[in-house]
């Protein structure tokens, strides 16, 4: 452990996004592949318009996209965007997770969480569904997370609960007067993750996030899709992600500044 202290910290950012580039390649394909039924574990990446295999040399984060013209150099059809946004993002990420300085247990979930967290928010954009296999996984590190913070675990289950009671009310209550869903059940096991997993404070700054991300982005979506419904997955996953990182810290600046 001293030898790793003594790495200075930009190295450790240049660590983190390489190993971030990597797992947002990974995310690339599983946020492709989970909503069409296709094995992840199984069977090589593939052109999808002229199904050609392919190689390493296709497949290096962002560079092999920028070196081909966001192109597949074998039939030159164009390579969408979301491949080097989907990477870089979570480079991004992974960066951050090692500057909020948080201990090693829980850096090392946040970075766990993170390719798991990004896949959901592509996945409920691109096809506005949140795979229960992906939110279980989040559900088992959130609660390796509670148990190694506070160890609140059985005051987390208790709130969960109550969230995922609430949010199901809420939904049905909605059905029953407007004949559409309001809150999607998906949404609410997020949800409950967050109560799963944070400490009170940090789960209100949370679910004050969640809130204001949620208008932000429904009104982008709606402007650009014209549409009534949209996906609250993004939403509720982009709060949740910043208050694992920072939540105590946000807490603290925000008592500071009132208190002053």
């Amino acid at each position: 452990m001293d030898a790793l202290s003594e790495i200075p910290l930009p190295v450790w950012f240049v660590i983190a996004a390489a190993f971030g580039l990597v797992f947002g390649s990974f995310v690339t394909a599983l946020s492709y592949r989970l909503p069409r039924g296709e094995s992840i574990a199984h069977g090589r990446s593939r052109c999808p318009s002229c199904g050609h295999t392919l190689t390493a040399r296709d497949l290096v984060p962002v560079l092999s996209w920028v070196f081909h013209k966001g192109a597949c150099r074998h039939c030159n059809a164009k390579v969408p965007w979301r491949y080097p946004l989907i990477e870089l993002t979570t480079a991004v990420l992974f960066v951050a997770a090692v500057a909020a300085r948080l201990d090693v247990v829980h850096m090392g979930l946040l970075l766990a969480m993170t390719p798991v967290i990004v896949a959901l928010v592509i996945i409920d954009i691109e096809n506005e569904r949140l795979p229960n296999g992906l939110v279980a996984v989040l559900a088992l590190l959130a609660v390796a997370w509670r148990w190694f913070g506070d160890g609140g675990l059985l005051m987390g289950l208790a709130i969960a609960v109550g969230v995922l009671v609430l949010g199901a009310l809420i939904d049905a209550g909605y059905k029953a007067l407007k004949g559409v869903r309001g809150l999607g059940f998906g949404d609410v096991k997020l949800m409950a993750l967050g109560a799963l997993a944070l400490p009170v404070g940090p789960f209100l700054l949370f679910l004050t996030l969640t809130g204001l991300f949620g208008v932000v982005f429904g009104a982008f979506w709606q402007r650009t899709r014209q549409s009534n419904t949209f996906p609250f997955g993004p939403a509720i996953l982009a709060s949740y992600w910043i208050c694992l990182a920072a939540g105590g810290f946000i807490l603290q600046e925000v008592v500071a500044s009132l208190s002053g």
